[in-house]
């Protein structure tokens, strides 16, 4: 007959063993449940479920925005603009860039900010950063252009090119952030990484498990 010692650490070693072997079969099992390793990944730890509108309404909701936001901080740019720099003593040269870094560079900065806010509420999970700098893009473009043809005429048709100037911001916010919404939609699912023990006879051992 074993002492009672033994027999103590015997049973200490019998519990121990069947509580790992359970909570490794636990680990196994919950890596098997296709609900809790949903539960994981990024799409399902949003909140904002995907967008349902067909591609050309969503797009013309976030082009609506776009205008609607960069026509607001434009005009408010431009009339800080015209009240610090925008005198009738200015050369033309100067008049040029002040109505540039007036109203256009308000539409590049407002125009993204209404495309993501607008994205985002219909479920979209485009970059901001992306949008931005797709907009200021689109300003260099314009802006570009309408400063060489007013430089080399001083025609209606090359007053007409500072449309450009502001279309351009609008039209670089919506493209930009669709982009970056399709890599979001096309990029691959969060992993799962649960840490496991299991006890043996011969010792104990410890790891981790996942799926990837």
């Amino acid at each position: 007959m074993l002492p009672p010692a033994m027999n103590l650490r015997a049973l200490l070693r019998t519990a121990v063993l069947l509580g790992c072997t359970s909570a490794t079969a636990q680990v196994q099992s919950t890596l098997s449940d296709p609900s809790v390793l949903a539960a994981g990944t990024t799409a399902s730890r949003s909140v904002q479920q995907p967008s349902t509108l067909s591609t050309p309404l969503r797009v013309g909701l976030e082009a609506g925005a776009g205008v609607l936001g960069g026509a607001a901080v434009g005009a408010f740019n431009a009339w800080v603009m015209q009240s610090v720099l925008g005198t009738q003593n200015n050369s033309s040269s100067t008049q040029r860039l002040v109505s540039l870094f007036g109203a256009p560079l308000g539409v590049a900065v407002g125009a993204p900010l209404a495309v993501s806010l607008t994205g985002y509420t219909l479920g979209e999970r485009g970059s901001f950063l992306v949008s931005w700098l797709s907009a200021m893009a689109g300003l260099a473009i314009g802006g570009s252009a309408y400063l060489v043809s007013t430089g080399i005429s001083n025609s209606q048709a090359a007053q007409g090119t500072y449309v450009l100037a502001l279309a351009l911001p609008v039209a670089g916010a919506v493209i930009g952030y669709e982009l970056s919404a399709q890599a979001a939609r096309a990029a691959p699912q969060g992993t799962i990484v649960v840490p496991t023990v299991a006890v043996l006879p011969q010792g104990a051992s410890a790891g981790v498990a996942g799926r990837f």
